[in-house]
């Protein structure tokens, strides 16, 4: 299993690449956008195996891994700047307290 999760790392990083050659990632990211979608690609993969794992077998595990990565590299950036948006509607600069 360690291999098939070294496996699963280096396919979600692989598909991390992916986003980051096609330029897949939102314009309000700065110098953080290639290392992040790469993080995110390996975590979905990573997470995604072994949830394959422990639903289907360990047979059906990478293909999951795979589907889990793409999905989570093609939406989860995006919902994160939805919500960093929403966050700023509802709490405009100035009027929101940390205390």
């Amino acid at each position: 299993m360690l291999a098939l999760s070294c496996f699963w790392l280096l396919l979600g990083l692989l598909v991390g690449l992916l986003a980051v050659l096609a330029k897949f990632w939102p314009s309000s990211w700065g110098r953080k956008k290639w290392p992040a979608m790469l993080s995110i690609g390996a975590l979905a993969a990573f997470c995604g195996g072994w949830l394959g794992t422990l639903l289907l077998g360990r047979f059906f595990a990478s293909s999951v891994a795979l589907w889990i990565a793409v999905l989570c590299v093609v939406v989860l950036p995006r919902l994160f700047v939805w919500v960093q948006q929403k966050h700023r509607s509802l709490f405009p600069r100035g009027t929101h307290s940390s205390k």
